[in-house]
């Protein structure tokens, strides 16, 4: 993959300069970023254990769960976030690259040109948790056919191996992650449906858990002030379809019904500021419709 150039998300500021310069070049501003392949990249290898079972105590009702165990050498990330490299100098430092040091501040270092923000193996993983799944269909009725689904994810563990061979949990901790993303400890989609002869309907929910933020409430990452939580997050969508016309489907639905805000979050790893795009659709709330015709 070729290495392609741009810059980092607004706001940051380079520790070692900013406090004695106060300059607009290192002080909450961007600097220049490289992203793309690693030729020196290893490949991953990893250990895997399953264990589950299914439980179906009635026709149309089942439960099943399914812990798992993975641990993975030379785990491969698309780049630490600059701003957690610029939040932890000691661990990331050989990740920034520097111009010249300046006359003026001859004790200082060089000012940033580069953050890395290639692929890198960033050591290993363990992940330890459980999927669950629990399914129950009603019998026909005068009023149709109701159905529920949900499926989970539950993780007691995903720790993460830091360049200097020591290792992060990060479970409901963003907090001075070394990759980027968020690993909530629980997360699910629930699903209710119902069908009636042409007409069909669903109300699904999409919940995830909260977690500590990627920086905490004195804007830095690590322990050194009290940790800022970001909240859980519950989004309902609604979908109705009629198929009675011969060849014909028609749909109406909404995604994020109540136009739900996402929770406040300090994430630097994208350009979004304030909430987390990996699990949040920035249009919010949107209302689509469909008609769909089939040729037998």
């Amino acid at each position: 993959m070729p290495n392609t150039l741009g810059v980092t998300n607004n706001g940051l500021t380079d520790p070692l300069r900013c406090p004695t310069t106060n300059d607009s070049n290192d002080c909450d501003t961007q600097f220049g970023q490289k992203f793309g392949g690693n030729a020196s990249l290893k490949p991953e290898t990893s250990f895997q254990v399953n264990v589950g079972f299914v439980v179906e105590p009635t026709p149309g009702v089942s439960f099943s769960i399914d812990w798992f165990k993975v641990s993975i050498a030379n785990a491969i990330s698309n780049g630490v976030s600059a701003a957690s490299i610029l939040g932890d100098l000691n661990q990331y430092g050989n990740l920034v690259t520097r111009g010249p040091v300046q006359p003026q501040f001859p004790t200082l270092p060089g000012p940033i040109t580069e953050i890395q923000a290639t692929y890198l193996n960033l050591g290993g993983l363990h992940l330890v948790g459980f999927d669950a799944t629990l399914k129950f269909q009603l019998p026909k009725s005068s009023l149709g056919q109701f159905g529920f689904a949900m499926n989970g994810t539950y993780f007691s563990k995903y720790d993460s191996q830091n360049p200097d061979g020591t290792w992060s949990g990060t479970v409901s901790n963003a907090l001075g992650a070394a990759t980027t993303g968020i690993t909530p400890r629980w997360k699910s989609y629930s699903v209710l449906t119902w069908n009636y002869g042409p007409w069909q309907a669903s109300l699904a929910n999409n919940y995830q858990s909260g977690y500590i933020d990627v920086l905490n409430i004195d804007g830095a990452a690590d322990d050194s002030a009290p940790s800022r939580r970001v909240g859980s997050m519950s989004l309902w969508d609604i979908q109705g379809v009629y198929t009675g016309f011969k060849n014909w489907t028609f749909t109406l639905g909404a995604k994020n019904m109540f136009d739900t805000n996402p929770p406040l979050t300090n994430q630097g790893n994208t350009f979004q500021g304030g909430y987390d795009p990996s699990y949040y659709d920035a249009r919010a709330r949107y209302i689509y419709g469909s008609v769909t015709y089939t040729w037998k």
